[in-house]
């Protein structure tokens, strides 16, 4: 268990998560303008009877989760420091969203994990039978959220097609495992490896997209390279 399926949900935005997935979209504050913006999470997870409860922490408004001290994290030295019973990272990510409004931080406290100012934007309780199955790939998740998140007119969003037809536009993009940069996403569709019945496609925005938590739920869906995408039609 040391990888995460979002986002960040990634992605990761309430002030309380709760969610059978470790992808929940890290909240934040609202923000004129969140496109192309770099953050990081560090996960830090204590098991408990049958599940994992996992507190979220990232960068979000402090910092842009700079290369040299993120690479120099030791995570067998942050779970001791921490009595964590696993840390993972998730980063450094990319945000494709305009901005976002209506989330608010679990605990505004700045607090240093790895040497990296972070707070507490999320919460997330894993069932540990579940654990193998929520870090799979092109996997619908519902997580807990009450937010709204815009895509501006005229930008571009790329976008998954599930074999059902629910449409899922990409929030943040990872360079965790592989570079990339929002100039080469228009050809990650030849790159990623999709299951059957999936399609990936660009297009421009010729009218806002706002895709709001509905009941306080969202469905949110991570690629192979890491890439979370939420549910918007």
């Amino acid at each position: 268990m040391h990888r995460t399926a979002l986002v960040v949900l990634a992605l990761t935005g309430c002030a309380s998560n709760t969610a059978d997935t470790p992808d929940a979209t890290p909240a934040v504050d609202a923000a004129p303008d969140l496109r192309g913006a770099r953050y990081c999470e560090i996960l830090l997870g204590t098991i408990a009877a049958s599940t994992v409860e996992v507190k979220v922490y990232n960068t979000v408004g402090l910092n842009d989760c700079p290369d040299a001290a993120w690479s120099a994290i030791d995570q067998a030295a942050l779970k001791a420091d921490t009595g964590a019973d696993l840390v993972i990272l998730n980063g450094p990510r990319y945000w494709m969203i305009t901005s976002a409004a209506g989330s608010t931080l679990i605990d505004p406290t700045v607090r240093s994990l790895g040497g990296i100012d972070m707070r507490q934007a999320g919460a997330i309780s894993i069932p540990l039978a579940e654990i193998s199955t929520s870090q799979m790939p092109y996997t619908p998740r519902t997580i807990m959220r009450d937010s709204q998140f815009l895509f501006a007119r005229g930008g571009s969003v790329f976008e998954l097609t599930a074999p059902d037809g629910h449409v899922y536009t990409m929030q943040s993009y990872s360079v965790q495992d592989h570079p990339q940069t929002e100039a080469t996403l228009p050809d990650l569709g030849a790159a990623l490896t999709l299951p059957s019945g999936w399609s990936f496609a660009t297009r421009t925005l010729d009218a806002d997209l706002t895709v709001t938590a509905v009941d306080q739920r969202a469905t949110v869906v991570a690629d192979d390279y890491r890439n979370t995408y939420l549910q918007s039609r």
